[in-house]
């Protein structure tokens, strides 16, 4: 299985480069699930219906456009990105945002909290997963849950002002 991998990689970093826009993020997103795809295309070929190279192409094309299609609404933030305008905000808006982050905690489960903990020291989902030998399809579904509920808790903040 590692040889294939090893042989599909240039595939999958190709893919995920021309459906990622020059976003490394989204393209570090896209590997992962162009990976996933393979798994699959790995686990359940049938070589009575054609050729592999051909039917993984597909899987891990698949996969990739399954992703994006799911993900397209949401806006993704570097924290990079995220850092550079927390420095930029005066001491009520930093104090306003830690009160958020409590309200915010106060919501989350505790696999949410480890997820949303570990995504900020490590930086991105797939270092995260790493840390806490999560899959990373379980650490991207924690972080989703946690949007959501970061959305919904923006959303009361704002019919209350």
């Amino acid at each position: 299985m590692n040889k294939i991998f090893l042989n599909y990689m240039p595939l999958v970093l190709k893919m995920a480069s021309m459906l990622s826009n020059g976003d490394p993020h989204l393209k570090e997103d896209l590997v992962q699930e162009g990976y996933i795809g393979l798994y699959h295309a790995i686990r359940k070929y049938d070589e009575n219906r054609g050729h592999f190279p051909a039917f993984a192409r597909t899987c891990v094309r698949n996969a990739m456009i399954s992703y994006l299609r799911k993900n397209k609404t949401k806006d993704y933030v570097s924290l990079d990105a995220a850092a550079e305008v927390s420095d930029n905000l005066d001491v009520d808006e930093k104090l306003k945002q830690k009160e958020f982050l409590k309200d915010l905690f106060d919501l989350l489960t505790l696999m949410e909290k480890d997820a949303l903990r570990t995504l900020l020291i490590s930086g991105n989902i797939a270092d995260a997963a790493n840390l806490l030998s999560w899959p990373y399809k379980k650490m991207e579904n924690a972080i989703t849950r946690v949007r959501k509920k970061a959305r919904l808790l923006m959303k009361l903040d704002k019919e209350g002002e």
